[in-house]
């Protein structure tokens, strides 16, 4: 049985190198790493598979709105309501164009937004980790580094060693 273990560093400079060593040991696997600003050369070290594309997504949606628009158009004036006006072909491609364009954006900016709340995995009202004494300083001044082992002695200590202030193990 694996348990997960949150190790509090005081700066970056010390998250960083108990990540990059936590990473090279066989015995322990780097989950995630929580700090108050972006840390420089955390996320290599934190191996994570990489998360699917917003801009794939927003892509997609957007050909699929556009392409929506131009058929929801295509059908009302061909096969639902047939008027002709003014001499001009049934389906004038130049009148589509601006609810086209309008249906690409909207197509676009859902899928960028639903794609960015499940890359980040939200909506999600609550994690185990609020439930660790003085995590909530992880948004202010300390640095957090979870770790996955098998042996929680073992990797307390190991941790410790590399300059925790604290190791907590984190709920289920």
């Amino acid at each position: 049985m694996t348990n997960r273990l949150l190790a509090e560093f005081s700066n970056a400079d010390r998250l960083l190198l108990a990540a990059r060593q936590t990473r090279q040991a066989t015995a322990f696997r780097v989950l995630d790493a929580y700090t108050p600003f972006s840390v420089e050369g955390l996320a290599k070290e934190l191996d994570q598979p990489p998360r699917p594309s917003v801009k794939t997504a927003m892509l997609i949606g957007g050909v699929v709105g556009g392409l929506l628009g131009l058929a929801l158009q295509w059908v009302s004036v061909t096969e639902v309501l047939p008027i002709q006006a003014g001499g001009r072909a049934l389906a004038s491609w130049p009148d589509f164009f601006f609810a086209v364009f309008e249906l690409t954006v909207l197509g676009a900016a859902l899928a960028g937004f639903v794609s960015l709340l499940v890359s980040c995995g939200l909506p999600r009202l609550h994690h185990p980790l609020f439930a660790v004494e003085g995590f909530e300083r992880a948004s202010q001044d300390r640095f957090f580094l979870e770790v996955e082992a098998t042996e929680t002695a073992a990797a307390r200590a190991y941790l410790k060693g590399l300059g925790a202030l604290r190791v907590e193990e984190v709920p289920a």
